[in-house]
C-alpha cells in the first residue's frame, strides 16, 4: 500500500493518473513479467503490507539532479520527474527497486511497459556501467550485451535497448 506524503496539489492529479496507468499495466501486463515481481508490484499498490512511503522531494538535496530515489520502503519523487512528464515510468522504475529489483530490472520494465511519451528513457552511460559491473544480470532479467536484448530467466523476451551512448 502506498502512503502519499507532501505532494503539492498541482502534482497530486498527475500522480493519481500515473498510479492509475500503472494499475492498468499490472492488471494487463504489456509483456511477460515474472510472477513474483508482478505480485510484489501489486502488493506495493494495493496490499496491506508493506506500506511504501511515496514522498515529494522537491528540487533540493537528493533531488537537485535526480528524478527519484528509493530505499527500503520509501520512494522519493523529485520535481524534475513532474516537470519532464516522467511520472508513470519513473514511479514504476522505483517500485521495481522497492521490490528488490536491480538497475537492469528497473530499466528493462520501465522501457518495456512505457513509451517515451509516458516518461520512459533509455539507460544512461552510468546505467550501462552498472549493467556491465553486474555481469548483465539482475534479479529477474538478463541481457545480451552485444544485442542489448533483455529476457527473463525463462528466456521470455522483455525488451531490446537502443545502442549504448558513446563515451567521448
Amino acid at each position: 500500500m502506498l502512503s502519499i506524503q507532501g505532494f503539492p496539489r498541482s502534482y497530486r492529479r498527475e500522480l493519481t493518473q500515473a498510479l492509475g496507468l500503472i494499475r492498468q499495466r499490472l492488471a494487463h501486463p504489456p509483456g511477460p513479467v515474472p510472477g513474483d515481481l508482478l505480485g510484489d508490484l501489486r502488493a506495493i499498490l494495493a496490499g496491506p503490507r508493506p506500506t511504501v512511503d511515496l514522498v515529494f522531494g522537491g528540487a533540493t538535496g537528493a533531488c537537485q539532479e535526480d528524478y527519484a530515489r528509493s530505499g527500503g520502503y520509501r520512494i522519493l519523487l523529485c520535481n524534475r520527474t513532474f516537470q519532464e512528464g516522467r511520472v508513470p515510468a519513473v514511479l514504476l522504475h522505483e517500485m521495481v527497486h522497492v521490490a528488490l529489483g536491480w538497475e537492469l530490472d528497473a530499466e528493462a520494465f520501465e522501457n518495456a511497459w512505457f513509451r517515451r511519451a509516458e516518461g520512459a528513457r533509455p539507460p544512461t552511460r552510468s546505467d550501462w556501467e552498472t549493467f556491465k559491473d553486474q555481469g548483465y544480470r539482475a534479479w529477474w532479467v538478463q541481457m545480451d550485451p552485444r544485442t542489448r536484448r533483455v529476457t527473463d530467466y525463462a528466456d521470455r523476451f522483455i525488451h531490446t535497448f537502443p545502442p549504448r551512448p558513446r563515451t567521448r
